[in-house]
């Protein structure tokens, strides 16, 4: 079972993602974990991306698909992952098809978490992080017990600069245009179910088995 999970910065995909690893009992694949493992681990593919991160340019197609497609089709992930991340282009995904199936696999589902931009933007601004012990607050769920100092070590939370509304409305622009494509492409193909982002943690991933559950049953019946 090879599952893609599609959503925007702050709608929860990795708290999902996790849920879906556990009770599906699949490895999940995060492009972002992905890279910084390659970097760290000064791989050929992790200095050539390095590289291009540095000079804040998007790293390459053929970089992101080869590291993707290496762990994708190695032996931990031989019985199905939930990918977080990858495809992210038309290219990307023209790749992964191939990869799929000339290994006998396909893609069985893409899971598409939605959230309004007011939601997500409230998400994203509302985090703190402390510059001490690097604990996280949220202004809404995860609220410190005194205004701007950390619990832990008392330090003060600092907003980071990826987290500004600024930074955070430029982040969920450059998704839509991003995915726009993907999701026409899956929509397409009859593969695509859409999860409402705002509900519940264990509501949302509730909704998402039970979209796989239902998809999975319609395609057999086919």
């Amino acid at each position: 079972m090879d599952l893609l999970l599609i959503g925007p910065p702050g709608v929860g995909k990795g708290t999902q993602a996790a849920r879906l690893r556990q009770a599906l009992n699949i490895p999940h694949l995060s492009t972002g974990d992905l890279l910084r493992r390659h970097a760290t681990e000064g791989t050929r593919l992790g200095a050539a991306a390095a590289a291009h991160m540095r000079r804040g340019d998007l790293v390459p197609d053929e970089l992101v698909t080869e590291m993707a497609l290496g762990r994708i089709l190695g032996p931990p992930c031989a019985a199905g992952v939930v990918l977080d991340g990858f495809p992210r282009t038309p290219a990307q995904a023209d790749a992964l098809d191939t990869a799929l199936t000339a290994h006998g696999r396909r893609l069985t589902a893409v899971l598409h978490l939605t959230a309004p931009d007011r939601t997500l933007l409230r998400r994203l601004t509302g985090r703190r992080t402390c510059g001490g012990c690097g604990d996280s607050y949220h202004l809404d769920t995860r609220r410190p017990r005194t205004p701007g100092r950390c619990d832990g070590c008392g330090h003060r939370l600092v907003q980071r600069a990826d987290d500004t509304e600024e930074t955070a409305r430029t982040r969920l622009a450059a998704h839509t245009r991003q995915t726009r494509p993907l999701l026409q492409r899956y929509r397409l193909a009859g593969v695509l179910h859409e999860v409402d982002g705002c509900r519940d943690v264990g509501d949302i991933t509730r909704r998402l088995l039970a979209a796989l559950a239902s998809h999975t049953v319609g395609s057999s019946a086919r």
